[in-house]
């Protein structure tokens, strides 16, 4: 258990090197903004503006949730109709 509080200070002192040395400002060391508010406003009781980029990942999953349902009832569809396997 000495060796661990011996390294200690080193180890305190070792998360300078990943932030480059540099100095903190005062009081706000540690937060971080990621590029200011909110990035698309909440409006109450009324549907979300969606960007162009959050539609398009919409269609192509939910594409891709239809086709593999289409796929395996197409490749088994006891599988999808049946709650257990056929034992005849």
């Amino acid at each position: 258990m000495s060796a661990l509080t011996r390294l200690a200070p080193f180890v305190r002192g070792g998360g300078r090197l990943f932030r480059g040395l540099r100095t903190l400002e005062p009081g706000g060391g540690g937060v971080r903004h990621a590029g200011g508010g909110v990035h698309i406003e909440p409006r109450y009781r009324q549907f979300p503006q969606l960007t162009r980029s959050q539609v398009i990942q919409a269609e192509f999953f939910s594409g891709t949730m239809w086709f593999w349902i289409l796929w395996r009832f197409w490749h088994d569809s006891d599988a999808v109709l049946l709650s257990h396997p056929a034992t005849c």
